[in-house]
């Protein structure tokens, strides 16, 4: 009997420390965040602008200029290619594009070995590159460097300076090397934006004109800015609790 009126003398005791627990607010749970992640495949579109510089000069004399040099302009616009692999914070990539335009630059042969009654030009029609993307990723935003091969399709020739009747010219494919720098972010579980700017510096090519003056060669770089929209294949964003 004793040991009845204890137990419940005890839990009488007890009653209001319980009630009072059962009170207080519980601790919310931790929020989960959610982390993007760049590994994958990935299809996209690009539009932008081009400046760059040409010139025509002497093949047996690089310092002989035709046409004193002058800078090729334009709008291109084209397709993009590639895939990541994330460890981390870091982000490795290929990625290969192709554009299409009209960039176009032309100037009256005032240069040293030029002859002021022609006009040189040069016209780049596209643009292709495979470039390698490394990259630091701080969650859906993308901070990337890129490198690699460029190749670009340009028609260069003399015209007459005064009615523009095209005197000779030829078509050839210049290539050489790529570098940039862009930013990307992930708006959407499996969308991006981005936008990079780019340099290409190509080997100079020849073409011989009907003029008795011999071949000339067609330096040419290429300076490119240009936003695009990518879609990554499978899900990019994963829970981080």
């Amino acid at each position: 009997m004793k040991k009845t009126l204890l137990s419940a003398a005890t839990i009488l005791a007890l009653a209001p420390t319980a009630a009072m627990a059962a009170d207080l607010p519980m601790k919310a749970a931790a929020p989960v965040e959610q982390i993007y992640n760049w590994t994958g495949f990935y299809i996209g579109a690009t539009a932008g602008g081009s400046l760059g510089a040409s010139d025509h000069v002497s093949q047996t004399n690089s310092t002989l200029s035709f046409a004193n040099g002058y800078n090729i302009k334009g709008g291109i616009g084209g397709g993009t290619l590639g895939y990541n692999w994330q460890m981390g914070s870091f982000v490795l990539g290929f990625e290969g594009d192709g554009s299409w335009g009209s960039e176009y630059g032309s100037n009256t042969d005032n240069g040293i070995a030029g002859n002021p009654a022609f006009l040189s030009f040069t016209k780049e029609t596209w643009v292709a590159t495979a470039r390698a993307r490394v990259g630091y990723a701080v969650n859906n935003l993308l901070f990337y460097g890129t490198g690699g091969f460029a190749a670009t399709g340009a028609e260069a020739g003399i015209k007459d300076a005064n009615t523009l009747a095209l005197l000779a010219s030829t078509t050839s494919t210049h290539t050489g090397w790529v570098a940039g720098v862009g930013l990307e972010w992930g708006f959407a579980p499996n969308w991006s934006a981005k936008f990079e700017v780019l340099h290409m510096e190509y080997n100079s090519t020849a073409f011989n004109t009907i003029q008795g003056e011999g071949p000339r060669s067609v330096p040419l770089n290429d300076s490119i800015g240009r936003v695009g929209i990518n879609y990554r294949f499978g899900g990019p964003v994963v829970a981080k609790y």
